[in-house]
């Protein structure tokens, strides 16, 4: 038995020009995309960016640094930016970047060439995140001088500055101008430790650096996956709230109270200072400038600090000539140099 189908008729020509319809550039990355998570990062879908500050906007500790010295764990300007060799200067700067007025990351020197103009980020157990997976990074960057940038990552057990694992390098020649720059990469797999930090360094690739190896860099941006999206900006108080994870610095003002506490004795004030963010670890943290305890007049007070935890540090303030029993305020004097800290970086 023999059975016959029918099928409305169908213009091929159509068909095929319903499929020749432009996609775009976002259409284009949509199709690029490997995983559904590198889609869910296109279409702007929770956070992206790895990195902290990339924008470069928030500098507690100053819009400037020299760095005196070689070694880890140093941070002078821009927050969460650390800064390795002696004789490199670290500027926060701003201006035009690709026709937005914003900050950026200056990197030079004092006159002497350090041995090399480099600046890094540790992103907290960045193995435990990265490790054997791709990863795109993307930043603006340009030098008058137009020197080469060198980009890699590295794998680094910050306790105890051990196990440097470098994953990843590639150079980038600098212009006059502000460039994008995009490079992505597979960090080696080091599922063994999975409590490294990883470290993005920026560097010059010369062997001997000169006065004249210099940059300017921001939106640096590291996300996981294979396609480099627009840099994702955070609001001022977002980035900010992130950066006092690791490092918070009171206000540097004349007469800033700090906080109420009790009067003990004759000559000691407790003062308890909370943090607004709770630190990564319980920091350390020191004073500056000049203090007073305010009780019914003003006493001088140099600080100690005692009872860290992450999330508050006790000051005690010694004085001369208080009242036992007695309420105080712990505030800055006519200074603008005054300040609390508290450090808890990697």
């Amino acid at each position: 038995m023999t059975v016959y189908i029918e099928k409305p008729a169908i213009n091929v020509r159509e068909k095929l020009a319903e499929l020749d319809k432009p996609t775009g550039i976002a259409g284009e990355a949509m199709l690029r995309a490997e995983t559904p998570q590198e889609q869910f990062n296109l279409i702007g879908a929770g956070r992206r960016n790895l990195i902290i500050n990339g924008d470069m906007q928030v500098a507690q500790r100053g819009t400037t640094f020299t760095r005196s010295a070689n070694g880890w764990g140093v941070y002078g300007s821009v927050d969460r930016w650390g800064i390795y060799y002696n004789h490199t200067v670290v500027t926060q700067n701003s201006g035009l970047v690709d026709g937005s007025y914003q900050y950026y990351v200056s990197v030079d020197n004092d006159g002497t060439a350090p041995d090399n103009h480099f600046i890094y980020q540790k992103i907290e157990t960045g193995s435990r995140i990265v490790s054997g997976k791709s990863v795109t990074l993307s930043f603006m960057a340009k030098s008058s001088n137009e020197t080469v940038l060198k980009v890699r990552g590295r794998f680094y057990d910050s306790a105890t500055e051990s196990n440097a694992v470098d994953s990843g390098q590639k150079t980038f020649h600098l212009s006059s101008s502000w460039q994008r720059f995009e490079y992505t990469f597979t960090p080696v797999d080091t599922s063994a430790n999975m409590t490294r930090d990883f470290l993005l360094l920026f560097d010059t690739d010369i062997s001997s650096d000169t006065v004249n190896d210099i940059y300017d860099l921001t939106n640096v941006q590291l996300e996981l996956g294979k396609v480099a999206t627009p840099f994702e900006h955070r609001s001022y108080g977002e980035e900010l709230a992130l950066c006092q994870r690791y490092y918070w610095r009171s206000a540097s003002a004349a007469y800033t109270y700090l906080g109420a506490g009790l009067i003990t004795n004759s000559t000691l004030g407790l003062v308890p200072i909370f943090f607004p963010q709770k630190m990564r670890a319980v920091p350390t943290c020191s004073a500056s400038g000049s203090f007073g305890l305010l009780q019914t007049t003003t006493l001088s007070a140099s600080l100690a600090f005692t009872e860290a935890s992450q999330q508050a540090i006790r000051a005690n303030a010694t004085v001369s000539g208080a009242t036992a029993g007695r309420a105080c305020l712990l505030r800055t004097e006519n200074s603008t140099a005054a300040y609390i800290d508290a450090d808890a970086e990697l």
